[in-house]
Formats: C-alpha cells, sequence, structure tokens
C-alpha cells in the first residue's frame, strides 16, 4: 500500500513540475512576443524555402514579374513587412504578397482588425503559431508537389500473401516447431523490405510530422471563441485528413541515427520486429502517399487558413510599428491615381510626396540622383501592397485595381550575352503584351531604351509610350529627354525633380512637382566637381550654340 501511494506521490510530483516547465515556456514565447510587437525580424531569409508554396500554388490574377522584383528589391521588402510567427504563415505571406489580387475589398481585414484590438486572443494565438515556427515547417508545402511521391513498387501487390504465409507459418510452428526454420526466411525478406522501405519514409522526415502539427493546429484554432475563426471548409479538410493521421501513426518519420536509437530501447525494439515482420510500416506508407495525393486540395485549405491567420497578425504588427501607414481605397477601373505623403518604407527619413493622376498618364524629368527613381520605386511598392496586404506608406492613396508592372533597373547580362539594349528590347516586349489584355495596367519605367543613341531612342520612346497608354492603362515614366515632354503634352502631364546650387553646394528637395523642368545644372555640376576650365567653357559654348538652333529651328 505505501509504494502505492509513494507511487502516486511521484506521478502527482512529475506532472506538476511538466505543467509547470509548461507554464514557464508559455511566459517565455509570449515575453518574446510582446518584445518583438511592431517590430521587423532579425532572422535570416531563406527566400529559396519561403518561397516554395508561392511556386507550387499560383494565383490567377497576377503575379510580379522578376524583373519588378528586381526592380524594387522585393526581398529586402518583405524581410522589412514580414512579422509573421510561424514559417507556414511566413509561406503565405510571400504569396500574397508577389500575387498582387483584383479584390477591392481584403477579406483578411476583419482579422488584422481582431488582432489590433484583442491583444490576449491574439498572443494566445501567437503561442499556437510558434509551434510551426521551425525551419522542417517550410517541407510542408513540398507535399504538394506531385513529384516528390514514391512510385509504389509493383512488389507492394504480393504482400498480402507474404503475410498470409508468415502468420501461418507462425501459428502453425506452435504446433510443428519445425516451421520455424522455414519462418526465417520470409521473415529475413520481411525485415529486409521494411528497411529498404527506410529511405523512402526519410525524405518525408520533415514535412509529414510538420503537417500532423498543422492539422492538430488548424484543430486549435477552429474552436477559438471568436466567430471569424470557424469555416467549414477547414471543417471538412480536417474530418479528410483523420485517415491520414491515423496510417502515419503507424510509421517513424526520422533519420537513420535516431533509429539506432530506437534500436536501444527495448520496446521500441519490438514494436520494430512486429512492424517488419508483417510489413505494417511498409504498407502503410504507401497507402500514406496516397492519401497525401488524393487530399491535397484539404492541405492547402489548412496552409490557407493558417497561413491567412498569421499573415493577418503580421499585417497588425506592421501597421502596430513606428512608420505611418494608411489603407487604401480601391475604386472600380479609371484612369486616375490619388497619393498624398507617400514614402518609401525601406529609406530612414524618406521625404514624403503627392502625386494625382488623372485622365493622362505622367511624365517625369530631372537630373540624376534628384528622386526620379526612388520616386517609381515608392509608387509601385505601394501599388504592390495595396493589393496584397492592404496596407501602404501613405496619408492616402486612391487607385483602381491594377497589374504592376515596371521596367527600371536593367542590367547587361554579361554571361548571357546580351546587350543592355537587347535587354530592354526583351524587357518592354513583355510589358506590350498586357496591353489588350481585359484589365488596367500600371506601367512604372525609368527611362526607355537608355541603351541606344538619341535621335532613335526618342522615336522609339514616343511610340512605346503612347501604345502604353492606351485602354485607360497608368503610365508613370522618367526621361532626360526633354523632346519626349512636347511630343506626349497630349497624353502625358508632366512633372519634374530639380536640385538647388546655394554656396557652391548641390541641394536636392526630392520632391515632385508639376510641369516640365526649367532649370539645368549638369554643366555646373561638373564646375563645382573641379573639373578643367577648358571643359566647362567648351561644354558651355556647345550648349548655347545648340539651343540657338533649336529656338531658330522652331520659329
Amino acid at each position: 500500500m505505501a509504494y502505492l501511494i509513494l507511487g502516486a506521490i511521484v506521478a502527482i510530483a512529475v506532472y506538476l513540475l511538466i505543467h509547470h516547465f509548461n507554464k514557464l515556456k508559455v511566459k517565455t514565447d509570449i515575453d518574446e512576443i510582446r518584445r518583438t510587437w511592431g517590430q521587423p525580424k532579425s532572422e535570416s531569409f531563406h527566400f529559396v524555402t519561403i518561397s516554395r508554396y508561392a511556386d507550387v500554388v499560383k494565383q490567377k490574377f497576377h503575379r510580379l514579374t522578376d524583373q519588378t522584383i528586381e526592380d524594387i528589391d522585393f526581398h529586402r521588402l518583405f524581410t522589412f513587412i514580414d512579422r509573421t510567427t510561424s514559417k507556414v504563415g511566413q509561406q503565405f505571406l510571400f504569396k500574397k504578397v508577389v500575387e498582387p489580387t483584383d479584390l477591392r475589398e481584403d477579406p483578411s481585414e476583419k482579422f488584422v482588425q481582431l488582432f489590433a484590438k484583442d491583444k490576449e486572443l491574439r498572443e494566445e494565438v501567437q503561442v499556437d503559431l510558434l509551434r510551426l515556427s521551425k525551419p522542417d515547417a517550410y517541407y510542408i508545402s513540398s507535399l504538394l508537389y506531385d513529384r516528390f511521391f514514391v512510385q509504389e513498387p509493383k512488389w507492394l501487390n504480393l504482400v498480402p500473401i507474404d503475410i498470409v504465409i508468415v502468420t501461418c507459418l507462425l501459428v502453425l510452428s506452435f504446433l510443428f516447431p519445425g516451421l520455424l526454420i522455414i519462418l526465417i526466411f520470409p521473415m529475413t525478406l520481411n525485415m529486409f523490405l521494411h528497411y529498404l522501405n527506410k529511405s523512402n519514409t526519410l525524405q518525408f522526415t520533415r514535412s509529414i510530422p510538420q503537417l500532423n502539427l498543422l492539422i492538430n493546429i488548424s484543430k486549435r484554432l477552429l474552436n477559438k471563441k471568436s466567430e471569424f475563426f470557424y469555416d467549414q471548409s477547414v471543417a471538412d479538410s480536417i474530418s479528410q485528413l483523420k485517415s491520414f493521421q491515423r496510417k502515419a501513426s503507424f510509421i517513424k518519420f526520422e533519420n537513420e541515427d535516431l533509429v539506432q536509437a530506437e534500436l536501444g530501447q527495448i520496446g521500441t525494439y519490438f514494436m520494430e520486429i512486429l512492424k517488419s515482420f508483417f510489413l505494417i510500416e511498409v504498407v502503410m506508407f504507401f497507402k500514406v502517399m496516397q492519401e497525401l495525393k488524393d487530399k491535397q486540395q484539404a492541405i492547402v485549405t489548412l496552409f490557407n487558413y493558417v497561413g491567412n491567420i498569421d499573415a493577418s497578425i503580421s499585417v497588425a504588427s506592421l501597421r502596430a510599428g513606428e512608420l505611418k501607414t494608411c489603407q487604401p481605397l480601391l475604386t472600380s477601373a479609371k484612369k486616375e491615381i490619388v497619393v498624398k505623403n507617400i514614402y518609401h518604407p525601406l529609406i530612414k527619413n524618406c521625404v514624403q510626396n503627392n502625386l494625382t493622376i488623372r485622365n493622362k498618364s505622367v511624365l517625369i524629368t530631372g537630373s540624376n540622383m534628384s528622386g526620379k527613381s526612388t520616386f517609381l520605386r515608392t509608387l509601385t511598392i505601394n501599388s504592390i501592397l495595396a493589393q496584397t496586404i492592404h496596407t501602404c506608406f501613405a496619408d492616402e492613396y486612391i487607385s483602381p485595381v491594377v497589374k504592376q508592372f515596371s521596367s527600371i533597373r536593367i542590367d547587361d547580362s554579361v554571361f548571357e550575352g546580351k546587350s543592355y539594349y537587347f535587354q530592354e528590347v526583351t524587357t518592354m516586349a513583355s510589358l506590350l503584351e498586357a496591353i489588350d489584355l481585359p484589365h488596367q495596367n500600371l506601367f512604372v519605367l525609368d527611362e526607355v531604351f537608355k541603351g541606344t543613341n538619341t535621335v532613335e531612342r526618342i522615336s522609339a520612346a514616343k511610340a512605346i509610350l503612347s501604345y502604353l497608354n492606351k485602354n485607360d492603362n497608368l503610365v508613370v515614366v522618367s526621361t532626360h529627354d526633354i523632346e519626349l515632354a512636347d511630343m506626349l503634352k497630349g497624353e502625358y502631364d508632366l512633372h519634374h525633380f530639380t536640385e538647388t546650387i546655394e554656396d557652391d553646394t548641390l541641394h536636392f528637395d526630392h520632391t515632385i512637382k508639376p510641369g516640365q523642368v526649367t532649370t539645368s545644372n549638369a554643366i555646373r555640376i561638373l564646375e563645382l566637381s573641379n573639373y578643367p576650365t577648358a571643359i566647362i567653357k567648351e561644354a558651355r559654348q556647345i550648349s548655347t550654340a545648340l539651343r540657338t538652333a533649336k529656338e531658330i529651328s522652331e520659329r
């Protein structure tokens, strides 16, 4: 009796100790969640794995081109806006941001508002999501690639016969012990097949246990008190995957080192022998593979459910940060964009700008370093964020739903043997293909064909910019070619950036202004840079002569 009491005391003590450590861990997790709220992550980002879900499950409306991703430093931008807790949420958010939608209202906004207001609920959800924060969770998305599934071997059809033979020999051996000698042969074969199959299970060491976690966390979230969490399609998907969980429980998805540790444990070793004799793990493995292939849509549903909740928390955290944000107003199709105090989130103390685009597109002139390229990136980034996370870095952002295309940063492809001009031609051709499709586009361009001579550049640029401006498409383009301003004045409103020289020092205000630039400081900048006097003098003489000739030709 005393031993029973002592055993009960020990069991209770162990339970209380485990409970205490669990509470302590939750408290530590919540402290960390609170510390990082509203802050960018400090961890490293591995975009090959982060982008995996976006690569396999693609959205129908629009996906940013590689050129646009390069133009706006997309990976740096994502590193800043990502405040997700789980790897599932991070992969979902990446897909969300790289694929702007055509929805004028964001269905996720209800979650964003909920988490912004209910801190206790949000932290409770984040603690749940932390269970999917290990890098292994990235590999759930690999289960959506058909090529990762192991092909069922032809000999699997003979397994039922094998099991019947082994069972019969084992039962009859109690009456005829001599049969044990015959039993050695099928048992040896079965053990060989069992351990041969370990190489198959190793491929899913990361993904399948994490999928099991995803299912369990989906159950927890579905049962939250708020009505926003319940989703019938999620409940149905969880139900569909019950058989997967049941079958997967028969399989040890672990690496070879863990298998060796397993063999050192008597109880587990006995189960391993039992599974190998009757090929339980082999049969269940291929049943699990078939289950996963048949239930991929259910996996996607759960992935999107959990990922969307995590991404919504991320957006709430972003809005709670130090930088000013607004929610965009997305309108029906029309040739109009209005932005107030818009700025680039990755530039510290970035100058804010206002711009109204109405009925015409926009041509921007100005010298180098005046702010043209930064403004183009700012507009593109905010247009993308407006149609993905419904959050802009501005006081006001009004725009129709568009597909974003850009050509801002083009480099020579030396190793591909392509010239700068040919790269421009290729990039521009991809933009022209979008013109006649039934949707509005936003084309953001930094110079057009600067890789060729002046006459042909201006001629081609004028023709292309007029073509891009068709069908209510919106074009925002910067140029050094003043001649384009006169050629396009019926189709494009003119804006400019400018600089001033004060006390022999160059000053940029980085503010966009309406109208055409009226000053030219290029030669003066050469003078401030201590170029030889002879160069400055000749440059001014040539400049005066060219302007005089232009004025005479225009009379």
